[in-house]
């Protein structure tokens, strides 16, 4: 059953790009009214301050507290665009409250709570509820988000890795322990902050690897990935390495992985397109044709492109996403639509911006 009734939304943390760009799908919504904006670190500033291309009435709204009691008795959604730890018992509380809540960090993500306290290198405070919270990918878990009132949004880097090789994992065509996924990010995925790594003129002209096998968003990949493996395969481990290159949005990732059965890229292309058969915001290309960032740049778009090295026996699979759409605030507004039963493409763009 669709339920039209609007519903009043608010957005905690939303003078950061994901809470901005939030906002701004947030708005074209039919059925969605932003009731309050709470700023970090910029309560009582107007956004159109901090954000020029806004226009009224988003420029004239003023950023409140970081209150969520306050937030939850204006709003029915909370949706929360902070850094992990900054909100984890906000979050709770929310949900205490009965309210819908949507998590843009990595807080309520990964089940196993060692493999996060591990890799963020914090305590957990809340890990009674990792459990409670849906991984907000729909691709993979569209009926456990239906009706749900605790989302955990992917991030960016996990959804064009897992989206590029869930069909293969699932299918059984390729070695779940010897994965390697190549990623490029624009430099949007850093945030707002200004940090000397991001500085234009050390990032220009220039671009490097970062936290080579070591990266946050890695135990993502192998849990979600695992959810779709066959019986008896080995445990998903995938060796990540990210890039940082000098662009603002946009994510590449090449994925590597060894056959485990003979098959042509015809053979694989018709797997993966039974697979994302009817996902309006997958779009598989054709045999040879291979993504590109500018392509799907303003869009809750994923292209997905595949290849095979014969003479190694291995498949390519190619993705890109806009990092702040598909792999942030677009991810986080299809899941809000499914959990209200709306149509889940309302307010997502799917045409790229160009040139």
């Amino acid at each position: 059953m669709i339920d039209n009734a609007q519903k009043s939304i608010a957005i905690l943390g939303a003078s950061g790009y994901g809470g901005v760009e939030f906002l701004r799908l947030a708005a074209a919504h039919p059925h969605l009214k932003v009731t309050y904006c709470a700023g970090h670190t910029s309560a009582g500033e107007k956004l159109g301050s901090l954000y020029p291309h806004l226009p009224a009435p988003l420029a004239d709204i003023v950023l409140g507290d970081m209150d969520v009691e306050k937030a939850a008795q204006l709003a029915d959604i909370l949706v929360f665009c902070l850094p992990h730890t900054a909100a984890m018992d906000m979050m709770v509380a929310g949900y205490k409250m009965g309210k819908t809540v949507v998590d843009f960090s990595a807080d309520f993500r990964l089940k196993n709570v060692e493999d996060y306290e591990s890799y963020y290198q914090v305590t957990h405070t809340q890990p009674e509820y990792v459990q409670t919270a849906v991984y907000g990918l729909p691709e993979l878990h569209r009926d456990e988000i239906h009706g749900s009132r605790f989302i955990a949004v992917p991030g960016c880097y996990p959804t064009s890795v897992i989206l590029a090789l869930a069909p293969a994992v699932a299918a059984g065509l390729i070695a779940t322990d010897n994965i390697i996924a190549d990623s490029k990010s624009g430099v949007s995925g850093a945030g707002r902050k200004a940090a000397l790594g991001t500085h234009f003129s050390e990032l220009t002209e220039s671009f490097t690897a970062y936290a080579i096998a070591k990266h946050r968003h890695t135990p993502e990949m192998d849990q979600e990935l695992g959810t779709v493996m066959q019986a008896g395969a080995a445990p998903v481990q995938v060796t990540f390495v990210p890039h940082l290159v000098p662009q603002i949005r946009g994510i590449l990732s090449t994925c590597y992985a060894t056959l485990t059965k003979s098959a042509t890229v015809e053979q694989i292309h018709s797997i993966y397109a039974d697979f994302y058969a009817d996902e309006p915001f997958v779009r598989l290309l054709e045999p040879g044709q291979i993504p590109a960032t500018k392509h799907v740049t303003g869009t809750n778009r994923c292209d997905i492109g595949i290849a095979m090295d014969q003479r190694a026996g291995r498949l390519i699979a190619v993705s890109a996403v806009d990092n702040l759409i598909k792999g942030l605030s677009g991810a986080a507004l299809q899941c809000i639509n499914l959990a209200c039963g709306w149509d889940e493409t309302t307010a997502l763009p799917v045409v790229a911006q160009w040139p």
